[in-house]
């Protein structure tokens, strides 16, 4: 992840818990209400308040793609993808 002050440990804890949450969903764990549900919470509660900006979007082959940047700069904190066949969660954070 790209350093950002000490706003680079807050993305480090909000991409552990955005991550934490896909995979609960692709898991079978949670469903897709819920996870919407906690995904508001995390914005709410986190996101906003520390400088950030969270987005996210589908592609054609159904990997959703969930990207977390720094609301000031639009740098890129990091992005994870996750294939719903598989449940494979991939990160980016370079």
């Amino acid at each position: 992840m790209k350093p950002h002050g000490d706003s680079g440990e807050v993305c480090k804890e909000i991409a552990g818990e955005l991550r934490e949450m896909t995979q609960w969903l692709a898991g079978g764990t949670m469903d897709p209400d819920r996870f919407r549900l906690a995904v508001e919470t995390l914005e709410a509660r986190k996101v906003a308040r520390f400088g950030f900006r969270l987005a996210s979007d589908v592609a054609f082959d159904g990997t959703a793609r969930f990207t977390l940047r720094f609301a000031d700069t639009e740098e890129i904190c990091t992005v994870l993808q996750v294939d719903p066949l598989t449940g494979e969660i991939t990160e980016d954070d370079s």
